[in-house]
């Protein structure tokens, strides 16, 4: 990505690849050296792996779906919704999951690293040694769990 030096403007939606195998997008209109935007995408029951980002903070504000964020420790499952945001301080473990019924866009902050790690992006289970979360991913919600 070029060096940002003057005012942009970004067309994020000619960058957004909608339809992947993989049912997630993931467009970065924006950086440099201290702060980086992006737009996630996740098709509904779509989630990505447990990881973390040792030196980057993030913050994901819901601009469509529902998103539930998992983390490693018990009670650490947060459901979002729509203008709702969350912040992932750097270095903690999280999955992002779609478990609401139509696609989920994510708009994301995220801090540049001052001193760049060996792995930008830590997988649980690839990385680390359990792989328990590949087995057991956050399931979407019904229709009729949602309405209750």
């Amino acid at each position: 990505m070029p060096k940002i030096d003057k005012i942009t403007i970004v067309d994020t939606e000619k960058e957004a690849k909608w339809g992947r195998p993989t049912g997630r997008n993931y467009a970065r209109p924006t950086q440099t050296d201290k702060v980086h935007i992006a737009l996630n995408s996740y098709e509904p029951g779509v989630n990505d792996e447990l990881h973390c980002h040792p030196g980057s903070d993030h913050t994901f504000f819901v601009v469509q779906g529902q998103c539930t964020m998992k983390g490693l420790k018990e009670g650490e499952e947060f459901v979002l919704k729509q203008h709702q945001a969350v912040h992932v301080p750097a270095g903690f473990f999280y999955q992002l999951n779609n478990t609401g019924n139509e696609r989920l866009i994510l708009y994301q902050v995220s801090t540049e690293p001052l001193k760049r790690p060996k792995i930008g992006k830590v997988i649980y289970g690839v990385h680390t040694s359990l792989k328990d979360h590949l087995f057991h991913p956050v399931q979407p919600k019904t229709a009729e769990a949602q309405n209750s």
